[in-house]
């Protein structure tokens, strides 16, 4: 195995690192990472396969972008939650009145490749290199700045992944789900910041059939509550990761208005965004 297929991080132990602080003395960084998803209505939606067009699965997933988006940007709005825009190239060219909203909204931008409709898995180092250029000159054309941050469209890379992004400028990314606090890779320049699997809505309605908007409050305060235990002895980073066709259905968006305002209401907390967490712990600490 070359060092390029090894994994791109080193192993180390939450409990032998120097304390972790954020600013103000919080304890908690937290951030929502929403993501602004395009699927290509000629491929199938899936990537694995499926048909071909998809009235179910395109027309859920492109609520998200018609409706589901705005009903969000009012409970940010209401309590002033920075935002994490984590928006495919495609979405960005496509939608330009949430590009609009978000930029007068100041969200951060994290680029998430072209489409959801295309997993980076299985591409060469030169398939990559060209996908990924295609991708950042439309958020160049589209986006105040060429994001600093990456989330792969399902979370997917390649062993070459983290170098290519670098060489675009790129400085973190999210695909990692592997930490509570942000790291260094080996390739330098570059850090992964904490993501979540287990408070992503789209992982919770889709793998756990029969979940409620009511089971989610409790579970996203559940980890809320556990990772402000633990930030007693080091910063820690909640990441709350959702989507506009998810969260943004009618029965659930209360649920997660009430999860933000407990939030928003602890005085331990930094609500952030992923860019601004990502900066403060590349910064020297002390």
């Amino acid at each position: 195995m070359t060092e390029e297929q090894s994994l791109p991080y080193e192993h180390s132990s939450i409990v032998s690192r120097p304390p972790l602080t954020f600013p103000g003395g919080a304890r908690l960084a937290v951030y929502v990472g929403l993501n602004i998803e395009r699927f290509r209505p000629d491929l199938p939606v899936d990537p694995s396969g499926g048909p071909v067009p998809d009235p179910l699965a395109y027309g859920w997933r492109d609520y998200g972008s018609r409706v589901g988006i705005w009903r969000l940007m009012d409970v940010f709005d209401d309590l002033g939650i920075p935002v994490s825009g984590i928006i495919n190239s495609d979405a960005a060219r496509a939608y330009p009145e949430i590009v609009e909203a978000g930029v007068e909204r100041q969200w951060a931008w994290v680029a998430h490749g072209q489409t959801n409709s295309t997993y980076l898995s299985g591409m060469s180092p030169d398939e990559e290199q060209e996908h990924l250029a295609q991708m950042c000159a439309v958020y160049d054309a589209t986006l105040p700045a060429r994001p600093t941050g990456w989330l792969g469209p399902g979370l997917t890379e390649t062993h070459a992944t983290p170098r290519l992004l670098a060489d675009a400028g790129f400085t973190y990314l999210l695909d990692w789900c592997c930490d509570d606090q942000p790291f260094p890779l080996t390739v330098p320049g570059m850090q992964s910041v904490p993501y979540s699997l287990e408070v992503n809505d789209f992982v919770m309605f889709m793998r756990g059939p029969g979940l409620t908007g009511a089971d989610y409050e409790q579970m996203a305060l559940d980890q809320f509550e556990q990772l402000l235990a633990d930030s007693a002895r080091t910063g820690r980073v909640m990441a709350l990761p959702l989507h506009t066709f998810i969260m943004g259905q009618p029965l659930r968006t209360k649920y997660l208005a009430r999860v933000l305002r407990a939030i928003v209401g602890t005085p331990e907390v930094w609500f952030c965004t992923s860019d601004e967490l990502a900066a403060h712990c590349a910064a020297p600490q002390g």
